[in-house]
């Protein structure tokens, strides 16, 4: 009986692995009642699921199958390498720095967040999910960034400049989706910067959200321009090709090593993101791992 079970779950595992991948060649994340499926099933955990087919059949004398599902695991694994692993490492680095963390509201420790904000000590930074205290939160981020001037919409988005912030206006993208717009002075060089936050929630069309953050970018069409922040979307997702018709990626133009920014300590989805114009170029993008943050934090240099 219990042979006979192990006999019949490979195929399971296949279905598992193949159905999802139907939807996300033929569909991408595009079908609302579909689209968390495709959330849900990044191609790394399909390779995994397909490698346990492999592993299982083989185990139980499906040699045919078992070598299908072997083929079916190398081609997912190497989409995921293709797909998430950027090797543009140079030795040049920007002008300035910059940096995008989701902190998780400091659950995992406020010391061991400003501690890492310290070390990376960026010319730029944009925070999403403070969550703190106006009054506790402005102590806080100074201690930890002296010399900076801040602006802080909500509990949602901060922003951190080693300059001088011209004006800041704050755009909702939706219920509980934000993002907040700021022109920036730094070191005489004119920057403008939109820091992003669509809600957490994998089961709701996340087209309304990204439509309007597109009317929110439109008049911003010219500028020197960044957009980053925690997108709550893969990177994948077709809601991203209008922007990719106008901004670059910063990690997969700059960026180095694995692209996944979340859950730690395992990610699997890039959901942490930076873009640039034209005019503002990405020397280099690095992720970086921390146990103050379910996110790894994003750090780029441009110039």
């Amino acid at each position: 009986m219990v042979r006979r079970w192990l006999s019949r779950t490979p195929e399971l595992l296949l279905a598992v692995c193949l159905v999802p991948l139907a939807v996300r060649l033929a569909l991408r994340d595009s079908v609302p009642g579909l689209a968390p499926l495709t959330y849900a099933t990044p191609v790394c955990l399909l390779a995994a699921t397909a490698l346990a087919a492999f592993a299982l059949a083989w185990l139980v004398g499906r040699r045919k199958l078992a070598r299908f599902a072997a083929a079916v695991a190398v081609a997912l694994a190497a989409w995921t390498l293709a797909a998430t692993v950027s090797v543009h490492a140079s030795q040049h680095h920007g002008r300035f720095t910059g940096m995008v963390w989701n902190v998780a509201n400091g659950t995992l420790g406020w010391d061991a967040v400003t501690g890492e904000v310290t070390r990376r000590d960026p010319d730029l930074a944009a925070f999403i999910e403070v969550g703190l205290h106006p009054v506790t939160r402005a102590a806080l981020f100074s201690q930890a960034l002296p010399g900076r001037e801040f602006h802080w919409w909500n509990e949602a988005l901060g922003l951190a400049v080693r300059g001088k912030i011209l004006d800041a206006t704050y755009h909702s993208l939706g219920r509980g989706s934000h993002a907040g717009v700021a022109h920036l002075e730094l070191d005489g060089r004119r920057l403008t910067v939109v820091v992003v936050h669509p809600r957490s929630a994998p089961t709701e069309p996340r087209g309304q959200v990204f439509a309007a953050l597109e009317r929110v970018l439109e008049p911003l069409s010219g500028e020197p321009l960044l957009v980053m922040g925690d997108f709550n979307t893969p990177s994948d997702s077709v809601f991203f090709d209008p922007l990719r018709r106008v901004l670059h990626s910063a990690f997969e133009t700059a960026g180095s090593g694995y692209g996944a920014t979340w859950p730690m300590p395992v990610p699997v989805l890039a959901l942490d993101q930076v873009w640039s114009s034209d005019s503002v170029q990405v020397r280099t993008c690095e992720l970086h791992g921390s146990h103050a943050s379910d996110h790894r934090m994003v750090t780029f240099s441009f110039d």
